[in-house]
């Protein structure tokens, strides 16, 4: 099926039957491909049944034809259109967490703060809630609570996809670029297509000189093909010796660094092996509370090494830590830019009913605790949470006590442990119970996954203690938990105890911003309930 359309508008709308079978849909300038998707299309009779748009950025070719070719039905070549602006989906959705607003979301990736505008690119999948056509997703927020969505920026090419990257401002003005564009890196994913069959994985670069609206590809390639699927470069400044150094999955356990004075010419300094530990690295100076600092070596599942950095080489005690307690957050990435350390990870939610699949985490300030002797990551909400949350109940113990949240907004149920008490939370459903004499809290309400990644809580302690559910065991033994917060947006639940030292995340079964949070507990245990909107 041949289809020919004047471009007069700024997106080409396509039709998307979420989960259907995927077909290749080919967009030609003449004789030049412009764009190649798998779509999901489906048979139906009469006009053509849909879930939502995906949309294409077409303005570059406003007064001239296109055409669009695919082995395809007729009535789904009669549904793609043109618009101006992008529809959005009008499903309720979290209130802080990012997602995006139609589509599979995963990795965060370009992250930078500019002119006091925090933004997140994401890798995109705008035609479908599976894994496919990896794009870069575009959202920004000024106080890193609301997150606006943009349009995507990055579509694949006849080079390959568009996998993770980061980004960062030009201060010193390098690439024959201004010092106020922002240029990002990101990895060319070739052999993912007919369209670019045999075509190795290999980092590139994109640069913006409109503040990320739009990312133009830069010629040719920063770094060509080293091993395997090599992917996600990490890109910063190292100012005590005045060059920029580059951290890159290579394969199985194994990155490398790299030094470059110019953005363009890169030289390996190092491959190293970190054990169980696997792509999207990233490389960051992490403030002691103590005073000092350490560097931090950080992998996709949150194992982190600490250790010496130099600007070319990384050098740890090969001790492996887990930053979380459970399975859901991922391929985490820090923000260039702020002067503070802050991550966001990928939550690897399933998203039942929705148009859209996987959110972004809330952003942490990260600093390294001294406990015992050793460094321990503490992952504090920013304080931008801090400073937007409303109290609306105070609780201390008692009888059973039940708060009835009326409006829309995400809540947080902070408990303050004056002594080893028992309590337990029910928030819309999901109920959150700790047993001080075991130290471990219990989740009932959390939801079970479909997709392919199989679980989402880890059970039990790193000494093998088994619970009949998912919990969180709180391992700072001897020691008395002095906070634990239950964060609840929609359909995720963040659970943080004391300030950051330990952090889970849970999707739940409830999807709901309004409703009942019932509370009960022991002597010595405080309850307050925060809400956000």
């Amino acid at each position: 099926m041949v289809k020919e359309i004047k471009i007069c508008s700024n997106y080409l709308l396509i039709p998307v039957r979420t989960e259907e079978e995927n077909k290749r849909l080919f967009i030609y300038d003449g004789e030049e491909r412009i764009y190649e998707f798998a779509v999901p299309i489906g048979e139906c009779d009469g006009n053509y049944a849909f879930h939502y748009y995906a949309a294409v950025p077409v303005s570059g070719w406003k007064g001239k034809k296109l055409t669009i070719k695919g082995d395809v039905p007729g009535n789904f070549m009669e549904a793609i259109s043109c618009s101006d602006s992008i529809l959005r989906s009008a499903q309720e959705r979290p209130l802080l967490h990012c997602t995006p607003d139609t589509g599979w979301l995963n990795d965060p990736n370009g992250m930078i703060y500019h002119d006091g505008v925090y933004h997140l690119f994401f890798q995109h999948n705008p035609f479908d809630i599976r894994w496919e056509n990896m794009s870069w997703g575009h959202a920004v927020s000024s106080d890193l609570l609301h997150w606006q969505k943009k349009g995507d920026v990055l579509f694949p090419d006849g080079d390959g996809v568009m996998y993770s990257g980061c980004g960062m401002v030009n201060e010193r003005g390098d690439m024959g670029l201004g010092r106020d564009a922002e240029i990002f890196f990101y990895t060319c994913a070739g052999n993912s297509s007919e369209w670019t069959r045999d075509k190795k994985f290999v980092q590139k670069a994109a640069y913006s000189t409109d503040h990320g609206e739009t990312l133009v590809k830069a010629e040719g390639c920063i770094l060509g093909h080293i091993a395997g699927e090599n992917r996600d470069p990490k890109v910063y400044w190292y100012e005590k010796r005045e060059l920029y150094y580059m951290v890159l999955y290579l394969e199985g356990n194994d990155y490398a660094i790299f030094n470059s004075g110019d953005l363009e010419h890169w030289e390996m300094t190092q491959k190293l092996t970190l054990p169980q530990t696997w792509e999207c690295p990233d490389l960051r100076e992490i403030p002691s509370e103590g005073g000092g600092s350490k560097w931090m070596f950080w992998g996709a599942d949150g194992y982190y090494f600490l250790g010496d950095f130099d600007g070319s080489r990384f050098e740890t005690d090969g001790i492996r830590h887990e930053a979380y307690r459970t399975m859901l957050p991922y391929a985490a990435q820090t923000f260039w830019g702020p002067d503070r350390v802050i991550m966001i990870p990928w939550m690897r939610t399933g998203n039942k009913g929705k148009v859209y699949r996987g959110m972004m985490g809330i952003p942490r300030q990260l600093t390294l605790a001294e406990k015992g002797g050793e460094y321990v990551l503490r992952q504090k909400p920013v304080d931008e949470f801090e400073n937007g949350k409303e109290k609306v109940f105070d609780w201390k113990p008692g009888n059973l006590a039940v708060y009835e949240q009326k409006c829309k907004a995400a809540v947080e149920v902070c408990v303050t442990l004056e002594e080893n008490g028992d309590f337990a939370v029910d928030i819309y459903g999901t109920v959150c119970t700790y047993e001080a004499g075991t130290g471990l809290l219990r989740m009932e309400g959390i939801a079970e996954r479909s997709d392919a990644v199989k679980t989402a809580v880890k059970l039990g302690d790193k000494e093998g203690m088994s619970c009949d559910g998912p919990g969180i065991r709180y391992l700072n033994a001897g020691k008395l938990p002095e906070k634990i917060s239950f964060l609840s947006d929609a359909e995720i639940l963040e659970v943080t105890v004391d300030d950051g030292l330990v952090c889970g995340a849970y999707e739940t079964e409830a999807d709901s911003l309004c409703g009942e949070i019932r509370v009960q507990a022991g002597r010595g245990v405080r309850m307050e309930i925060f809400q956000i909107v």
